[in-house]
C-alpha cells in the first residue's frame, strides 16, 4: 500500500526538489544544486520513461531542429549566468535558477512552487522550439555535453579495507559486513563490486553504507565467514568515466547514456562521487569497472538529467529573427 504524503510532507519534498533551501551556509554539503531551465527543439512529447538522447530534448544550439551538441550555440541561446558567488556554472547552457526566488503556496491538498517569468532572447534563427525542461545545475561544457561516444567507461581502481589487526567481519548468510572502526569509509559508495575474498559471491555489490557504524550492506548473501583468522581483507572495485575537460565536481547530477554495444553500463542518472583530475571522474552508484574498448563498446554519452519537462500547449514557437523571445513561468506541483 502506497504511503499518503500529507501537506507538510509535500512542502518539505518540494523545498528539496527545487533547491529552495539553498540559503544554507554550506550549499555543497546541505542542499542540492540549483536548477537550470532549458529549451528543447526536438519534437518531443514528455512521457514518464523519457531520457535525454541524440533525438530528444536537445537544445537550440544551431539553426533548425537538429542536434548540435559538441559546439557552442550560435543562435543566442544563452550560457548560464551565475547567481551565487560559491557556484560556477558559466559553461552550462540555459538559465540558472536561484532557489531563493521560488515561492510555495498550499491550497487544499496541493502544494505548488512558482518561479518568476524567465525570458530567452535570440540573436538569430533557431527553428521550432517545442518546450522546456529543468535539470540540476552542473558546469559540463558544450564540448562534452551530448557528444555521442564522447566519454569512455574504463577500469578505475580498487580500494581495500581490513587487515589482521583491523579486520573486516562477516557471517555466512548475512548481507552486510562490519568494517573495523579504524577504517574510513568515505572512499566507498553504492554500486562498488566486492572482490578478493572467498566469503563474497562473484558480482556482489554495495547497496548501502552506514558510515557511523562502519557497516557495508551488500546485495548477495555471504557464502563464508570473514574474520581475522582467515581472510580479513575485502576489496571494492569501481569504474571511472573519462571525459576531457569535464569540469564536473562531486555532487553534480548527470545522465550517463551507455554507448552502442555497451551492455554493462546502466544508462541512468548518476551523482558525481569523486573527481581525481580534470579528465576523469567516478560516480555513485558506481559504474561497473571494465576496460575501455572501441567506439560504442564501453563508451558513453554525458547529458544533463531531466527533472521536469513540459511541451508548449500552443507550440512549437518558431525562432526566425534577431530579438525573438520565449517567456516561461515555472510552476511545480505535488498533490
Amino acid at each position: 500500500m502506497a504511503l499518503l504524503v500529507p501537506n507538510i510532507g509535500e512542502l518539505e519534498s518540494l523545498r528539496y526538489l527545487i533547491a529552495q533551501n539553498n540559503h544554507t551556509q554550506s550549499l555543497s554539503d546541505q542542499s542540492p544544486r540549483n536548477l537550470v531551465l532549458k529549451l528543447f527543439t526536438s519534437d518531443t512529447t514528455p512521457a514518464e520513461g523519457d531520457v535525454p538522447s541524440p533525438t530528444a530534448y536537445f537544445e537550440p544550439y544551431g539553426i533548425g531542429n537538429t542536434n548540435a551538441y559538441g559546439y557552442d550555440p550560435y543562435t543566442g541561446y544563452p550560457f548560464c549566468v551565475n547567481n551565487r558567488t560559491d557556484q560556477d556554472y558559466t559553461s552550462q547552457t540555459g538559465i540558472l535558477l536561484n532557489g531563493s526566488r521560488w515561492t510555495i503556496e498550499q491550497v487544499g491538498s496541493g502544494t505548488t512552487a512558482a518561479y518568476p517569468e524567465q525570458a530567452y532572447t535570440f540573436t538569430g534563427a533557431a527553428g521550432d522550439v517545442y518546450g522546456y525542461y529543468v535539470t540540476r545545475a552542473n558546469n559540463m561544457p558544450t564540448s562534452v555535453q551530448g557528444v555521442v561516444h564522447g566519454a569512455g567507461v574504463g577500469i578505475g581502481t580498487t580500494v581495500s579495507k581490513g587487515s589482521g589487526a583491523q579486520p573486516v567481519i562477516g557471517v555466512v548468510g548475512n548481507r552486510y559486513l562490519t568494517i573495523d572502526s579504524a577504517e574510513n569509509l568515505n572512499d566507498l559508495t553504492l554500486g562498488m563490486e566486492l572482490r578478493d575474498n572467498v566469503g563474497v559471491q562473484t558480482g556482489t555489490k554495495v547497496v548501502g553504507l552506514d558510515r557511523a557504524l562502519n557497516v557495508v550492506y551488500i546485495d548477495l548473501p555471504l557464502i563464508d565467514n570473514i574474520q581475522a583468522a582467515t581472510d580479513p581483507v575485502v576489496s571494492f572495485a569501481y569504474g571511472k568515466i573519462t571525459a576531457v575537460g569535464h569540469q564536473l565536481v562531486a555532487g553534480d547530477v548527470i545522465y550517463v547514456a551507455a554507448g552502442t554495444g555497451n551492455t554493462t553500463t546502466v544508462s541512468n542518472s548518476y551523482t558525481v562521487f569523486s573527481v581525481p583530475n580534470a579528465d576523469e571522474f567516478y560516480t555513485t552508484p558506481s559504474i561497473r569497472p571494465l576496460t575501455n574498448a572501441n567506439a560504442g563498446l564501453d563508451t558513453c554519452t554525458l547529458y544533463s538529467s531531466i527533472m521536469y519537462a513540459e511541451r508548449f500547449t500552443n507550440g512549437p514557437y518558431t525562432i526566425s529573427n534577431n530579438g525573438d523571445q520565449i517567456k516561461i513561468t515555472l510552476n511545480v506541483s505535488l498533490d
